[in-house]
Protein backbone atom coordinates (compact mmCIF):
# COMPACT_ATOMS: atom_id res chain seq x y z
CA UNK A 1 0.00 0.00 0.00
CA UNK A 2 1.51 3.60 -0.68
CA UNK A 3 0.62 6.51 1.51
CA UNK A 4 0.67 9.52 -1.13
CA UNK A 5 2.12 12.59 0.22
CA UNK A 6 2.16 15.35 1.84
CA UNK A 7 4.53 13.62 4.90
CA UNK A 8 6.57 15.52 7.39
CA UNK A 9 9.13 14.36 9.95
CA UNK A 10 10.33 16.73 12.53
CA UNK A 11 14.25 16.14 14.72
CA UNK A 12 15.28 18.56 17.14
CA UNK A 13 19.27 19.25 17.06
CA UNK A 14 20.77 19.32 19.90
CA UNK A 15 24.39 19.95 20.15
CA UNK A 16 26.93 20.31 17.08
CA UNK A 17 29.32 16.84 17.93
CA UNK A 18 26.65 13.96 18.14
CA UNK A 19 23.81 16.10 17.20
CA UNK A 20 24.73 16.72 13.68
CA UNK A 21 25.83 12.94 12.64
CA UNK A 22 22.08 12.31 14.51
CA UNK A 23 20.61 14.65 12.03
CA UNK A 24 22.27 12.80 8.99
CA UNK A 25 21.28 9.58 9.75
CA UNK A 26 17.63 11.24 10.58
CA UNK A 27 17.72 12.64 7.00
CA UNK A 28 19.09 10.06 5.16
CA UNK A 29 16.40 7.39 6.96
CA UNK A 30 13.39 9.64 6.30
CA UNK A 31 14.43 10.40 2.87
CA UNK A 32 15.15 6.98 1.92
CA UNK A 33 12.24 6.06 2.84
CA UNK A 34 10.13 8.06 1.49
CA UNK A 35 11.28 9.47 -2.01
CA UNK A 36 12.44 7.75 -4.63
CA UNK A 37 15.38 9.84 -7.01
CA UNK A 38 15.74 12.29 -4.16
CA UNK A 39 19.72 13.96 -4.45
CA UNK A 40 20.32 12.09 -0.55
CA UNK A 41 23.82 13.37 -0.61
CA UNK A 42 22.38 17.04 -1.28
CA UNK A 43 20.40 17.02 1.15
CA UNK A 44 22.48 15.86 4.27
CA UNK A 45 25.03 18.59 2.91
CA UNK A 46 22.48 20.85 3.02
CA UNK A 47 21.06 19.52 6.23
CA UNK A 48 24.07 19.68 8.06
CA UNK A 49 24.62 23.15 6.77
CA UNK A 50 21.26 24.51 7.70
CA UNK A 51 21.52 22.67 11.29
CA UNK A 52 25.25 24.31 12.27
CA UNK A 53 23.85 27.41 11.41
CA UNK A 54 21.20 27.39 13.42
CA UNK A 55 23.37 25.51 16.34
CA UNK A 56 26.23 28.32 16.30
CA UNK A 57 24.07 31.15 15.92
CA UNK A 58 20.51 31.14 16.76
CA UNK A 59 20.19 29.82 20.39
CA UNK A 60 17.29 28.02 21.73
CA UNK A 61 15.98 24.43 20.77
CA UNK A 62 16.06 24.16 17.20
CA UNK A 63 14.01 21.78 15.23
CA UNK A 64 14.53 20.58 11.48
CA UNK A 65 11.78 19.39 9.60
CA UNK A 66 11.73 17.52 6.13
CA UNK A 67 8.30 17.18 3.88
CA UNK A 68 7.49 16.22 0.72
CA UNK A 69 4.61 16.82 -1.14
CA UNK A 70 4.14 16.00 -5.33
CA UNK A 71 7.33 16.06 -5.98
CA UNK A 72 9.63 18.26 -3.90
CA UNK A 73 11.44 17.53 -0.50
CA UNK A 74 11.03 20.45 1.67
CA UNK A 75 14.45 21.30 3.93
CA UNK A 76 12.96 23.50 6.88
CA UNK A 77 15.08 24.45 10.33
CA UNK A 78 13.08 26.36 12.89
CA UNK A 79 14.96 28.39 15.64
CA UNK A 80 14.66 31.23 17.82
CA UNK A 81 16.51 34.06 16.30
CA UNK A 82 14.77 36.48 14.02
CA UNK A 83 18.23 37.44 12.34
CA UNK A 84 18.48 36.16 9.08
CA UNK A 85 21.45 34.14 7.97
CA UNK A 86 24.01 36.23 6.94
CA UNK A 87 25.64 34.97 3.60
CA UNK A 88 29.78 35.79 3.73
CA UNK A 89 32.60 36.13 1.25
CA UNK A 90 33.64 31.87 0.82
CA UNK A 91 37.65 32.42 1.86
CA UNK A 92 39.66 29.86 3.72
CA UNK A 93 37.86 30.79 6.94
CA UNK A 94 34.66 29.56 5.55
CA UNK A 95 31.70 31.37 4.11
CA UNK A 96 30.78 28.38 1.47
CA UNK A 97 27.60 27.10 3.68
CA UNK A 98 24.92 29.23 1.81
CA UNK A 99 26.34 29.60 -1.53
CA UNK A 100 26.20 25.31 -1.30
CA UNK A 101 22.64 25.71 -0.36
CA UNK A 102 22.01 27.70 -2.92
CA UNK A 103 23.81 26.03 -5.58
CA UNK A 104 22.22 22.02 -4.68
CA UNK A 105 18.58 23.21 -4.32
CA UNK A 106 15.57 24.25 -6.29
CA UNK A 107 15.43 27.37 -4.30
CA UNK A 108 15.93 28.68 -0.80
CA UNK A 109 15.01 31.00 1.57
CA UNK A 110 14.25 32.47 5.58
CA UNK A 111 10.94 33.41 6.84
CA UNK A 112 9.70 34.99 10.25
CA UNK A 113 8.21 32.64 12.73
CA UNK A 114 6.65 33.00 15.64
CA UNK A 115 9.73 34.65 17.65
CA UNK A 116 12.41 33.55 15.70
CA UNK A 117 12.46 32.28 12.16
CA UNK A 118 12.46 29.43 9.38
CA UNK A 119 15.57 28.88 7.41
CA UNK A 120 13.90 26.51 4.28
CA UNK A 121 15.66 25.02 0.74
CA UNK A 122 13.39 22.65 -1.66
CA UNK A 123 14.86 19.66 -3.78
CA UNK A 124 13.26 17.77 -6.43
CA UNK A 125 11.72 14.25 -6.11
CA UNK A 126 10.89 11.68 -8.32
CA UNK A 127 8.62 10.25 -6.64
CA UNK A 128 7.29 11.86 -3.26
CA UNK A 129 5.32 8.77 -1.92
CA UNK A 130 6.36 5.96 0.77
CA UNK A 131 6.92 3.00 -0.85
CA UNK A 132 4.88 -0.16 0.41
Amino acid sequence: MNIPAPLTAECALTDLAGGLAAVRRFTRLTLLAWASDVAVDDALLIVTELATNALQHAGGCPVLRLSVTGTEVRVEVFDDSPAPPVRRRPGADGGWGLALVERLSAGWGTTRHGRGKLVWCALPAASAELAG
